[in-house]
């Protein structure tokens, strides 16, 4: 008996999505279609539905990152103001721990609220009195670039692979459980089924029937 049931457990399985689809609309009029068939066809088309939503989901996601994450640096553009500056020292290389990697020297500039002095990153090996570019923020102090497109792109992606996961694994974990009761639904099936069946060849007296 256990060899019927893994044998006919999933006869729909074999359908093709197109079959699946008609199948769960009701538009398959097969006679030989079960109940379970259309369960199984309507599991396999909203499966397919969950993942093409994930994905419009994730692009719409990143496309939301890139335009926010663009006016951001876009307005941070507008409060930075590159001068010329002039190093008062030799170039130091910075601390990793503190989140950054590369040379800053002490200099000094000149910028409309006054002369300023202060810590500017610089090319490896920059020189004292050396004439390099500087970043202030409105206040004419050091201030950081604003984000490159590049990474501007590179977040945005991460968001939309970070959504098609969610939901890709959200999906799995679905379509498993509800398989999983689909499965339990065939056995009982066939199990019910057999027992109607099998008395009539073996000569077994039927039992009570199934419920």
């Amino acid at each position: 008996m256990s060899a019927a049931v893994t044998t006919h457990r999933h006869i729909a399985s074999h359908t093709s999505l197109r079959g699946h689809v008609r199948r769960a609309t009701g538009r398959d009029h097969n006679p030989l279609c079960r109940p379970l068939d259309r369960a199984y066809s309507r599991l396999v088309a909203g499966t397919v539905l969950m993942v093409l939503a994930g994905f419009v989901l994730a692009a719409v996601a990143a496309v939301l990152t890139y335009r926010a994450e663009t006016q951001d640096a876009q307005e941070v553009a507008r409060h930075r103001h590159v001068v010329t500056a002039v190093t008062t020292g030799p170039a130091q290389s910075d601390d990793p721990r503190a989140g950054s990697v590369g040379e800053r020297a002490p200099a000094r500039w000149t910028y409309p609220v006054g002369p300023g002095l202060g810590y500017v990153p610089v090319p490896d090996g920059t020189v004292t009195g050396t004439a390099v570019s500087a970043r202030l923020d409105d206040a004419g102090q050091p201030a950081g670039a604003p984000k490159s497109n590049e990474l501007v792109v590179a977040d945005a992606v991460l968001v939309g692979l970070g959504v098609v996961l969610v939901l890709g694994f959200g999906t799995e974990g679905w379509f498993a459980l509800r398989r999983r009761r689909l499965d339990r639904w065939a056995e009982r099936s066939w199990e019910c089924a057999w027992e109607q069946v099998e008395p009539r060849w073996s000569g077994r007296r039927q039992g009570p029937g199934c419920r």
